[in-house]
């Protein structure tokens, strides 16, 4: 069947738009270039009984101390950052959007997933491939286990770097196992593109009455007897006397409230 000269038009047009227009950047664009490695570290922050979420921290040269180290097997990390508005003196990334493996020079954020890992009296930092044929690989480890933040220390192959594209860094952390990244000064850093949220504006509330709504009770069921393990026991005494601490490290992990004002409560009595 013979397309109309419209069509062919449109698929000319079509095609030339795709040979003309700027592709967007791909995981193969990217680069690494050579950081201070004093200047970051990775930590094992709990955020429940016996549970755990990797955290990189980046200490801004010059500026306020973001974290401590003190003890080792492990190494425990007092996390200084939570106690002041650390935003011009510390980096932190919590997750792959800010953080992710970089395997023989390739980015490899879909092909491995990180997790850590209790094994033998410890946290191992674990990168599982979705191949199951492909062997894991073993980041880093804290050498002991405590309920605290713990130091991870990278295995003697991996180490901390920093994304490249086009000649300029990105503030995305790479734990990558290239020997001899390449060595860049004076390095010229994108900025984001993340703004302050936007807030709409709540509609103006109108006194309207309101039906009643019908209330229907419903049987309640037998008590069941809670089934008691020596594990949900000991979490039931240790969980609430840490909540706090586990709160404030959750902060970590929770993005900052926006600053909006509070509004007066709306008149329902119509003066």
């Amino acid at each position: 069947m013979k397309l109309s000269l419209t069509v062919k038009l449109v698929a000319l047009a079509t095609i030339s738009f795709g040979m003309t227009a700027p592709l967007p950047a791909t995981a193969n664009d990217f680069d690494e270039f050579a950081v201070a490695q004093s200047q970051f570290v990775a930590v094992a922050v709990p955020y429940n009984y016996r549970k755990y979420k990797l955290a990189i921290i980046e200490q801004v040269p010059g500026q306020q101390p973001c974290w401590r180290e003190s003890g080792y097997n492990p190494a425990s990390v007092d996390l200084l950052l939570l106690n002041f508005d650390h935003t011009n003196s510390c980096r932190t990334a919590v997750d792959s959007n800010g953080y992710s493996l970089r395997v023989n020079g390739k980015d490899d954020k879909v092909a491995y997933t990180l997790n850590l890992v209790e094994n033998n009296g410890q946290l191992q930092l674990i990168a599982d491939h979705q191949d199951p044929r492909e062997a894991d690989l073993l980041i880093g480890q804290t050498n002991g286990l405590r309920e605290a933040p713990m130091k991870i220390n990278l295995d003697r192959n991996w180490q901390f770097t920093k994304r490249l594209y086009q000649g300029k860094a990105i503030q995305h952390i790479y734990m990558s196992n290239n020997p001899s990244p390449q060595v860049v000064e004076n390095i010229v850093t994108l900025p984001t593109t993340n703004g302050p949220a936007q807030t709409t504006p709540s509609p103006p509330v109108t006194s309207q009455p309101q039906a009643q709504p019908t209330v229907v009770t419903q049987p309640t069921p037998p008590a069941q007897a809670p089934v008691t393990t020596v594990e949900g026991l000991i979490s039931n005494i240790l969980t609430p006397l840490s909540q706090a601490a586990y709160n404030t490290y959750n902060t970590l992990f929770v993005p900052a409230p926006n600053n909006v004002q509070p509004q007066p409560a709306p008149n329902l009595n119509g003066n």
